[in-house]
């Protein structure tokens, strides 16, 4: 049985994110119908070519309806369309793209429509580019639902990680923000093609990104600060060490496959959390094995039922299906 979803962001969470984008310079004169230079405004990496076209390589030509979450004031969304379609005809001139980028903050998303009015409307036909209010950890709307091909997720997933360090001191093995947000971006992505996640990060682990049984695989991209040059604008703490040690920081991109066997309302939303309880009947549900069978001719306390326990759920989150792993 799934477990219960309850964090949500609250009104509190939501006007801080409102105060801090007015405090932000962001007028909507220095931003009309141009790209923006300043960093500032945006998180983690900036939006330069090379950036742009590691993760459209990861998006595939075959997706159409892409969502951002928690785009605040960034211009990701934009810049990887305005890429999109300059890109080489391969055949098809008839391209339909459909960008939204969301937020809970509508402040942000105020700026952001004043400032890509002009170039939402010079966008050809069938290829849109739409600013909505979406509070991700919430109750979707019906209408959304198994609707995107792909979605980018730019500091959300980051923030949140943050959140729960400071609320829950690493008592759990597990952020509670993140059981609903990767619900919810599971139900927000079609089934029967191989729909996406995609995260930029500073952060070289995401263990409950890895450890979610929604995501059929989970493949990270290394980026170092070598070949981003000035494009990096965030660093995981170990990042900032190898800097003070003259060695190159590194940007993250997750690229997850959405599982469509997988069901959010009655699944477990992760693979060590159905291994709570053990016994010699427990299987792994990748290979099949049972837990008397991983043990082989050991009894259990002959090397401790801690130490096998870790062992087996390890071995449960890692496998791959093959009966020797």
């Amino acid at each position: 049985m799934a477990s219960k979803e309850v964090p949500k962001q609250n009104d509190k969470t939501i006007d801080f994110w409102d105060t801090f984008y007015k405090d932000l310079d962001t007028s909507v004169s220095s931003f009309q119908n141009q790209p923006s230079n300043n960093n500032d405004l945006e998180w983690i990496v900036s939006d330069k070519p090379i950036v742009l076209d590691k993760i459209l390589s990861l998006i595939g030509k075959g997706s159409t309806r892409i969502l951002e979450i928690g785009c605040g004031v960034s211009q990701l969304s934009r810049s990887l369309l305005e890429r999109m379609i300059r890109q080489p005809d391969d055949g098809n001139s008839h391209h339909k793209f459909e960008f939204v980028s969301t937020d809970v903050s509508l402040v942000c998303l105020q700026h952001n429509r004043a400032r890509d009015a002009a170039y939402v409307a010079t966008l050809p036909d069938g290829v849109t580019l739409s600013y909505a209010e979406l509070n991700v950890l919430n109750q979707l709307p019906a209408c959304q639902l198994h609707t995107y091909d792909v979605i980018l997720d730019k500091g959300t997933c980051d923030t949140f990680l943050f959140r729960s360090k400071r609320t829950q001191k690493g008592s759990a093995a597990h952020a509670p923000l993140l059981k609903p947000l990767l619900n919810n971006i599971h139900r927000l992505l079609r089934s029967g093609c191989d729909a996406k996640y995609i995260i930029i990060s500073p952060r070289s682990k995401l263990k409950s990104v890895r450890d979610f049984n929604g995501f059929a695989s989970v493949n990270r991209t290394k980026m170092s600060t070598e070949l981003l040059c000035d494009a990096v604008l965030a660093q995981s703490n170990a990042d900032r060490n190898r800097r003070k040690a003259h060695k190159p920081a590194h940007v993250f991109i997750y690229e997850c496959t959405r599982d469509d066997s997988y069901q959010p309302d009655k699944d477990e939303p992760f693979a060590d959390e159905g291994l709570s309880t053990i016994n010699d009947e427990t299987i792994c549900k990748n290979c099949h094995m049972t837990f008397k069978a991983f043990r082989g001719n050991v009894k259990i306390h002959d090397q401790g039922v801690v130490q096998w326990t870790r062992r087996f759920k390890n071995h449960s989150i890692h496998c791959t299906g093959n009966r020797n792993n």
